[in-house]
């Protein structure tokens, strides 16, 4: 049995050198959170029967994120990523390392190939205690096979080998405490929503072997089951997983400043009230141009909404009741380089005065008649000529909710490149 790899004890070493550089810098500096949503870019995590993992993970991350910044100015809040991109498991280790961050928090979504479990885990390092256990490890730690040098980053790691792990949890034992107690004050919040709690558990994750500091991933349920699934993709569900984990970290630094004799004043919690009738989206992008999720061009920005208006193509992302998410929607954006972006109220339900939206399925040189198969499954086609091409669409509605019932069902058929056009009686 090859317990101690060149890669485990390399890091071993590293690992120890950093803990007592932060244990000793720890009283001289405000307290750091890092917060990794798991997954990202052509890493798409599990796959659900209403979103994927690695979109509702960053949610999460930044409504917890939102919350805390917009409470709590004595924690700064580090993000190992705030759009849609790839972020190896080193990688992400080694910002809270680099930050000497107080705590590490990394949120994920759950997953079986049965739709049947369901419930919430949270996990801090340590040996696999069952096959359940390390078989989460396992699907989480394989993600370094997306990694371009994964063989020399980790040499002689082996996600599919319970050894492999045994070494390094040996030196996370130190701040094994601290990861169980906001472990439980996590699960504790979840089975007050009346959730169903699996517990705390221990598994040899990779992204927590790497962390100098108290470190937690936390599975907050299954994706794949339907119900629960539905509520991890839901604004409702998502406010209020992000409430909970909000809540049990605020519990955590009070126990925290206790200890180490601070005695700064830090709100709970105050649940904003939703606006009526009215979502905000940030709108960051208008173009002539047509760009999908994913293009380069959006730079990594999720949850895209596209309306064409006026000939452009007009982007939008974010879309929520709370202003406080509004304005860390706007703040992302801008971050990301789109400096005009802008805020934008939506009454979906309202409908237009003098114009209404339709579904632009396909832009095309050639001239399709309105029964050709090409259009199968649709009805009242229209066709009319831009310039050198042809533009088609369907369907006439007259508020932005239909048009998005509209375009799902439209997508359904095939026209995946689809999107909602507004245009004038």
């Amino acid at each position: 049995m090859r317990v101690l790899t060149v890669f485990n004890l390399k890091n071993l070493i590293i690992l120890f050198l950093i803990s007592i550089s932060s244990l000793s810098y720890s009283q001289k500096k405000d307290f750091v959170l890092v917060l990794d949503a798991g997954h990202g870019g052509n890493d798409f995590g599990a796959k659900g029967p209403y979103a994927y993992e690695k979109d509702v993970n960053l949610s999460l991350v930044l409504k917890v994120g939102a919350l805390i910044e917009k409470n709590n100015k004595n924690i700064k809040v580090i993000y190992t990523r705030k759009v849609d991109e790839f972020i190896p498991l080193m990688t992400r280790a080694d910002i809270a390392n680099r930050n000497k961050a107080d705590l590490f928090i990394s949120i994920h979504c759950n997953s079986s190939s049965s739709s049947a479990p369901y419930g919430t885990e949270t996990y801090v390092l340590g040996a696999h205690r069952n096959n359940d256990n390390f078989n989460v490890a396992k699907r989480e730690n394989e993600v370094i096979y997306l990694e371009k040098d994964y063989k020399s980053t980790y040499e002689g790691f082996n996600p599919s080998s319970p050894e492999s792990i045994i070494g390094l949890t040996l030196m996370q034992n130190v701040f094994l405490e601290n990861s169980l107690k906001i472990a439980s004050l996590v699960e504790d919040n979840f089975k007050k929503e009346s959730r169903l709690s699996r517990g705390v558990k221990q598994a040899g994750f990779l992204v927590l072997v790497q962390t100098a500091m108290p470190s937690v991933l936390i599975e907050t349920g299954f994706i794949s089951n339907y119900q629960e699934g539905k509520y991890l993709a839901s604004e409702e569900g998502q406010n209020v997983i992000a409430n909970d984990i909000y809540g049990a970290l605020i519990k955590y630094k009070k126990e925290y400043d206790k200890k180490s004799g601070k005695t700064e004043e830090i709100k709970e919690v105050v649940k904003e009230k939703p606006l009526e009738n009215t979502s905000l989206k940030v709108q960051f992008l208008a173009s002539f141009n047509k760009y999908f999720p994913g293009s380069a061009q959006l730079r990594g920005l999720k949850n895209i909404e596209i309306i064409k208006s006026g000939g452009k193509y007009i982007y939008y992302t974010g879309n929520t009741n709370l202003r406080s998410e509004g304005e860390s929607n706007l703040k992302i954006a801008k971050e990301a380089g789109f400096t005009d972006a802008k805020i934008v109220e939506f009454n979906d339900k309202e409908s237009l005065k003098n114009e209404y939206y339709t579904i632009e399925i396909l832009l095309s040189p050639k001239k399709y008649k309105e029964r050709d198969a090409i259009f199968r499954g649709l009805n009242n086609v229209i066709r009319e000529k831009n310039n050198d091409v042809y533009v088609y669409t369907c369907g006439k509605v007259t508020n932005y909710e239909s048009a998005k019932r509209l375009l799902e069902n439209i997508k359904k058929i095939g026209f995946t490149d689809a999107v909602i056009s507004k245009l004038s009686f």
